[in-house]
């Protein structure tokens, strides 16, 4: 299991805490974490324990998100309602759980800035997940067969593992 950042996020203090808690998550729990600097707009990231790549929003979108049955059998829109609204790429600032080949199997819909945005907001918003699972990765995450909670479970609904 991997933890993916997809940043920059618009505001300069939720990218920078994004980025703490990820080297949180590395530190704590020794989960992988790694960025993709699709829209860099802040201070070069360094002294980072995973790996940051620099990629288009295009290629993100292709790579993740586009035809990505897995994603879409656990997010509320569709990928392309979710990242790519009225045709224009809407990525930055979320996070993603990537399974060992690769493939995304949840991201958050709306984007770090967006914490706190509306009722039952708090599943959906990049830094709302990574608070959750900086604390306990079980909090959220059936890590045995990544699959992504909404938080009211205390078990996994697809193998039965108990979260709590």
């Amino acid at each position: 299991m991997k933890v993916r950042y997809y940043a920059d996020a618009e505001i300069r203090e939720m990218h920078n805490h994004a980025i703490r808690l990820l080297a949180q998550l590395y530190d704590d729990h020794d989960i992988t974490v790694e960025i993709d600097r699709i829209d860099e707009q802040h201070d070069p990231i360094t002294d980072f324990p995973g790996e940051v790549r620099h990629l288009t929003p295009e290629e993100v979108y292709e790579r993740d998100f586009k035809r990505n049955r897995a994603l879409n059998a656990v997010i509320e829109q569709t990928p392309s309602e979710a990242f790519k609204r009225y045709g224009k790429f809407d990525i930055a600032g979320n996070v993603a759980i990537v399974d060992e080949e690769g493939t995304v199997q949840w991201a958050s819909t709306l984007p770090g800035y967006a914490d706190g945005y509306g009722p039952g907001a708090e599943s959906q918003t990049a830094m709302d997940f990574l608070e959750d699972i900086a604390v306990s990765p079980s909090n959220r995450v059936c890590v045995k067969c990544l699959s992504l909670l909404d938080g009211d479970e205390n078990f996994c609904p697809n193998c039965g593992y108990n979260l709590t």
